[in-house]
C-alpha cells in the first residue's frame, strides 16, 4: 500500500476536525440562542456527567489500534471490547442520571447524549482500523457527514421543540446514521473481505475470549487514564453547577469550548503523526521517534500561544458575535479558559508520544497528581471566586 504523507493525512483531520469542533460549537450556540442559561447548563451537565464515562469505555481503543504495528489484535476483538464497554457506559450513565438529575427533563438529555456518545465510541473502532493504513480520508468525511448532520439536525430540533430533550436525542440519531451508513461502508470499501456486524455473532467468543481478555488487560490502563483525563476539566464543572447554579456553568461551558478549537487541531495532528511514532518505537529507531515527538509537541504549543493571544486581543468581540452580550462581559474568565487550554495542549502531544511507545501506567500515576491538584484547586478557589476560580484550577 503506498504511504501516505503526513502533511496530507494531517490536513484531511484537521480539516474535519475543524469542522466537527465548529459543529459541536454550533450545537453549543444553538442551545445559547434557542433555550434558556439554564438549560445550557443542563446540557453542559449532561456533556460533563457522560464524557468521562463513555471515554474511559472507549479505553483509547482507536489509538491503540492504530499503533498495533504488529498486528497483535484483530478487527474482531477490538469491536467486541468496545461494544461491551460500550453498553456497560451508557448503562452506567443512564443510572447517574436516575440518581443525580434534579427532573426527569434533566435524567433524559443525560441518557440520550450517552446514547449519542455511545454510537461515537464504536466509531472509533473503524476509525482505528482506517487510521492504521493511513486512510485519515476516508474517517474525515465520516467526521464531516457527522458534522453536518449534527449543526443541522439539533438547531432544527431545538427551534421547533424548544426542548433540549428533542436536541439531545438528534445529536444520538444524526451519530447512529453515521456509523451504521458511512462507517459500515468505507470498511468494507478499503477491507473488502471485512464484515464489521457479521464479526460480532460469528466470531467464536469462546475461543476467542482469552484474546479478548489480553486486548482487556492491555487497555483498562488507557481506559483509566481516559477516565480521569476526562475528569480533570470536569471537576470544576461540578462545584461550578453546586456553588454556583447551572446558568453559570452554562456560561463557563460556552466560553471553554473555544478551547476545542485549538485542541482539535493539535488532536488531528497526533492523528497523522501518530501510526509514525508507533512504527518508529517498534523499530527502535529513537532518533527518528523523538525528532517526530519534539515537532509534534513544538507545533501544539505554538497552537496554545495563539489561543491566549487570539483570546486576549479578540475575545470580547468574538464573545458578543457568536454568544451575545450577556456572555462578553466575561473577558477575565475567557483568556484564564485558553491559558488553561494551552498547557493541556502540550500535555494532550506528550501523552500520544506516551502511548506509541506502549509507556501506559506512568500516565496513570501523572494524571492520578494531576486530577487530586486540580480537585483541591476546585474546591478552595470555586466557591470563592466562581468561574474563575473554575479555570485557575485548571492552570
Amino acid at each position: 500500500m503506498k504511504a501516505r504523507s503526513v502533511g496530507s493525512n494531517f490536513i484531511w483531520s484537521l480539516s474535519a476536525g475543524l469542522i466537527y469542533a465548529l459543529a459541536q460549537w454550533g450545537v453549543l450556540v444553538a442551545f445559547a440562542r434557542l433555550a434558556t442559561m439554564e438549560e445550557v447548563g443542563q446540557f453542559a451537565l449532561a456533556l460533563a456527567i457522560t464524557a468521562p464515562v463513555l471515554l474511559m469505555s472507549r479505553m483509547q481503543l482507536r489509538t491503540l489500534q492504530a499503533t498495533d504495528a504488529r498486528s497483535a489484535f484483530g478487527f474482531e476483538h477490538y469491536l467486541g471490547l468496545m461494544v461491551l464497554n460500550v453498553v456497560a457506559g451508557v448503562a452506567v450513565c443512564c443510572a447517574i442520571a436516575t440518581g443525580m438529575a434534579d427532573s426527569l427533563h434533566a435524567g433524559w438529555v443525560i441518557a440520550l447524549v450517552a446514547l449519542a456518545k455511545g454510537f461515537e465510541a464504536v466509531s472509533e473502532v473503524f476509525y482505528g482500523a482506517l487510521q492504521k493504513v493511513e486512510r485519515l480520508g476516508l474517517i474525515a468525511r465520516s467526521t464531516i457527514a457527522k458534522s453536518v448532520l449534527s449543526a443541522v439536525l439539533v438547531p432544527l430540533a431545538l427551534w421547533l421543540t424548544h426542548s433540549p430533550i428533542a436536541g439531545a436525542a438528534a445529536m444520538a440519531f444524526a451519530w447512529a446514521i453515521v456509523l451504521f451508513v458511512f462507517d459500515a461502508r468505507a470498511l468494507q470499501r478499503e477491507f473488502p473481505g471485512v464484515r464489521p456486524w457479521s464479526t460480532l455473532w460469528r466470531t467464536p467468543w469462546r475461543k476467542e475470549g482469552a484474546r479478548l481478555k489480553a486486548l482487556f488487560l492491555l487497555c483498562w490502563v488507557l481506559g483509566l487514564t481516559a477516565l480521569l483525563a476526562a475528569l480533570r476539566p470536569n471537576i470544576p464543572r461540578y462545584l461550578l453547577e453546586v456553588h454556583a447554579g447551572q446558568a453559570e456553568l452554562g456560561m463557563y461551558a460556552a466560553l471553554a469550548y473555544f478551547a476545542a478549537l485549538g485542541g482539535r487541531v493539535v488532536h488531528s495532528l497526533g492523528q497523522a503523526v501518530s501510526p509514525r511514532l508507533g512504527r518508529y518505537h517498534a523499530a527502535g529507531d529513537a532518533r527518528r521517534y523523538g525528532r517526530a515527538l519534539a515537532g509534534f509537541t513544538a507545533a501544539s504549543a505554538g497552537v496554545g500561544l495563539c489561543a491566549i493571544a487570539g483570546s486576549a486581543l479578540l475575545g470580547r468581540w468574538a464573545l458578543t458575535l457568536f454568544y451575545g452580550a450577556a456572555y462578553a462581559g466575561n473577558l477575565e474568565l475567557f483568556v484564564w479558559l485558553m491559558a488553561a487550554a494551552a498547557l493541556e495542549y502540550v500535555c494532550l502531544s506528550l501523552a500520544v508520544g506516551l502511548t506509541a511507545a506502549r509507556e501506559l501506567k506512568g500516565q496513570v500515576v501523572l494524571l492520578v497528581v494531576s486530577v487530586a491538584v486540580v480537585s483541591v484547586g476546585s474546591a478552595v478557589w470555586v466557591p470563592r471566586v466562581g468561574p474563575v476560580g473554575a479555570a485557575w484550577a485548571l492552570g
